[in-house]
C-alpha cells in the first residue's frame, strides 16, 4: 500500500469572469503523481476561515497513509491566506494555529505554502515547527508568478517526498533535498515583478527546518540553502 499522501488545499485564484476555466494547481501535481506513482493526492478547496479549518482538520488529515505532505496554494497578503477580495480569507495567526493543531494529531512531515508574501512571517514558521512534528516549512516572501512558482513547488515536493523517515533526523539531508529541487532553476530569475524593484528567486524564499532528532531546534535555514546553491545575495 502507498504510504505517502500529498494533501492539497487550494483557495480560488480568479473569478469566473476573469478566468472561466478556473486554473488549478491540482492538475500539475496529478501529473507528478502519474509520473512517480508512489503517493496519493487528496484535494480540497476553501473559501473562508472555517472552510480552511474544516478542510485541514476534519477532512484531509483523516487519511490511511502514515506520511503526509501539505501543500497550501492560495492568494497571500502577508497577513491573510486566501480570498478573492480584500480582507477575506484566513488571518495568518489562525492559519498557523490550525496548521499546528493538525500537525499534532497527524504525521505531517513538511509544509509548502505556495502563496504570495507568506514567507515574510519567519517567526511564525519557526513557532509552528517548534510546537509540532513538522520537519520543514517553505514559503515565498513576495508577489510570486503563478506558473513559475507552481513549477518550483512541484520540484520541491518531488524531492522532499523521496526522503525516508530516517532522513528527517538530519538537517543536512533535508537541506540537500531542497538544494536538488531548486538547482533546476536560476536564482537570478525574476520571480516577483513588484514596484519599486523586481525580486529574484534567490531573494524570494524562506525555509525553516527542524529535524526529528532530540535537541534539534527550528531554525531559519534560508541563508544556508542559498549558500549551498551558490546563489549569492546582493
Amino acid at each position: 500500500m502507498t504510504r505517502s499522501a500529498l494533501l492539497v488545499i487550494e483557495g480560488l485564484w480568479w473569478t469566473p469572469e476573469e478566468k472561466p476555466k478556473r486554473p488549478s494547481v491540482l492538475h500539475f501535481f496529478e501529473g507528478l503523481e502519474s509520473l512517480e506513482g508512489d503517493f496519493n493526492i487528496y484535494y480540497a478547496n476553501f473559501y473562508e476561515k472555517e472552510g480552511f479549518r474544516h478542510a485541514l482538520e476534519d477532512d484531509l488529515t483523516n487519511t490511511r497513509e502514515d506520511r503526509l505532505f501539505l501543500y497550501l496554494a492560495a492568494h497571500g497578503t502577508g497577513k491573510r491566506l486566501g480570498g478573492l477580495k480584500a480582507k477575506t480569507g484566513v488571518k495568518l495567526p489562525r492559519m498557523f494555529k490550525t496548521l499546528q493543531n493538525a500537525a499534532n494529531y497527524s504525521n505531517i512531515e513538511g509544509v509548502l505554502i505556495g502563496s504570495c508574501n507568506i514567507g515574510t512571517n519567519i517567526s511564525d514558521f519557526i513557532s509552528t515547527t517548534k510546537n509540532s512534528h513538522i520537519a520543514w516549512i517553505f514559503g515565498y516572501t513576495c508577489e510570486i508568478s503563478w506558473m513559475a512558482s507552481t513549477l518550483i513547488d512541484i520540484s520541491i515536493m518531488e524531492h522532499l517526498m523521496k526522503l525516508n523517515k530516517r532522513d528527517l533526523r538530519s538537517r543536512k539531508k533535508i537541506l540537500g533535498a531542497f538544494v536538488r529541487a531548486l538547482s533546476r532553476f536560476n536564482g537570478d530569475h525574476v520571480l516577483c515583478r513588484e514596484k519599486p524593484k523586481n525580486v529574484r528567486l534567490k531573494d524570494a524564499i524562506t525555509l525553516v527546518v527542524q529535524p526529528r532528532s532530540p535537541d534539534e531546534k527550528a531554525q531559519d535555514e534560508t541563508a544556508n540553502l542559498l549558500a549551498q546553491l551558490g546563489w549569492k545575495k546582493k
